[in-house]
């Protein structure tokens, strides 16, 4: 009787630890990693992630890269280090407050409102592209 309650138990636990990844939120700081070559936003990371990474990690990490502080609204996932905006979600990138450099990489004709954009290995909508915010939407 001990071993099946301790399985039942184990069983409960594991499966709450698996949906805990899956995440809806008001609001959660992120960082954008958008590579120089491509001009595409090649991940996703949490604020906190790189809050705990000193800048020659995030430069191995993420080679030849510039790094925008932005906002993600609604339902996510993280795999590994990645956040993975569920559809529907919005991606908020202020374009004016890199982290870690002071070169600008995004130009405005790849932001135009209506086009598509990579968002790490997912697609995204480009919803505004005001003077400092670009605001996507996750397809």
């Amino acid at each position: 009787m001990k071993i099946i309650i301790g399985l039942m138990f184990l069983f409960m636990t594991s499966t709450v630890l698996v949906h805990a990844q899956a995440m809806t939120t008001v609001e959660t700081k992120v960082i954008l990693a958008v590579e120089a070559a491509s001009e595409g936003i090649t991940q996703v990371v949490l604020f906190n992630t790189f809050e705990q990474m000193n800048g020659k990690e995030i430069f191995k990490k993420y080679p030849n890269c510039q790094f925008y502080i932005g906002l993600l609204q609604g339902r996510y996932e993280v795999k590994e280090d990645r956040v993975l905006p569920s559809k529907g979600s919005t991606v908020i990138m202020y374009t004016e407050y890199r982290y870690l450099s002071d070169n600008s990489m995004l130009h405005d004709k790849r932001t135009l409102t209506g086009n598509q954009l990579d968002l790490g290995t997912g697609k995204t909508k480009v919803v505004s592209n005001s003077k400092g915010e670009l605001i996507l939407e996750a397809l």
